[in-house]
């Protein structure tokens, strides 16, 4: 059926070029198509044989995750050279993997993506990880990174060092020794030469032009200015409050 309908869409591409077949029919056969892909994904997870042509259905199936992390700072030299890390998930251990995915990260540039991995005896194309729950946080480990990373990584789009946790374990568990906090928007800003006082004062500026223009009231102006002078202090990445937590395994 997999063979059966890539000629298909084939022939609906070509009637569609022809005008021939509108663009919402063109729009349910594609539906249909991605229906059959993913049947034919699952009937292949329980072949004992898997041809190499499946490989390229799961990477046309694999879903894109959206991590927290800079490709540029915390693993430069797999965007410069390809260079493969090992990447698990570090709970949900006793569930089997449901997804096959790739990884981007929060940087807004295209070369921000993770989609090499490390296989048995080669390279594989999708990483398979579990399905993402709502509301819950989904934790991956990049393995074997080492300090030349983090001398080698780089400030790219502003986004500075990460938290930091060092971890001592033996015998009876794990200690969670020193936690270094990791880059604030203020920190970052004034290393592009952005001083802390030159924004705020003009930032102010703007909020009383507005008050006094009758746009924001002397209370949302105080708002606004406080928020504003609130974010010098948050964590560059994504984060809840902008500070590491030091208490629980799954917060590293």
């Amino acid at each position: 059926y997999y063979h059966d309908a890539l000629e298909h869409r084939e022939e609906l591409f070509t009637l569609f070029n022809l005008g021939l077949v509108s663009l919402e029919d063109r729009a349910k056969g594609e539906v249909l198509f991605w229906d059959v892909c993913e049947r034919a994904d699952k009937y292949a997870q329980q072949a004992k044989y898997v041809s190499e042509e499946f490989d390229d259905l799961r990477r046309l199936l694999c879903a894109k995750y959206l991590t927290n992390f800079s490709v540029f700072r915390s693993v430069p030299d797999h965007w410069a050279l390809d260079q493969l890390f090992p990447i698990v998930p570090i709970h949900w251990l006793n569930k089997p993997p449901t997804e096959y995915t790739t990884l981007c990260d929060i940087t807004c540039d295209s070369d921000g993506v993770v989609s090499k991995f490390v296989d048995l005896h080669d390279v594989k194309q999708v990483l398979e990880l579990h399905s993402l729950v709502p509301g819950e946080t989904y934790y991956l480990a990049f393995l074997l990174v080492g300090a030349y990373q983090e001398v080698m990584g780089n400030n790219h789009n502003l986004f500075g060092a990460p938290h930091e946790a060092h971890i001592y374990i033996d015998e009876d568990g794990y200690l969670i020794k020193k936690v270094i906090r990791g880059t604030t928007v203020g920190e970052a800003t004034e290393r592009a030469r952005y001083e802390r006082s030159l924004l705020h004062d003009g930032f102010r500026r703007l909020i009383n032009q507005r008050v006094k223009d009758g746009e924001l009231s002397e209370a949302e102006g105080a708002e606004l200015a406080e928020f504003y002078e609130s974010r010098y202090d948050a964590y560059t990445y994504l984060s809840v409050n902008g500070a590491p937590r030091a208490r629980r395994r799954t917060d590293f």
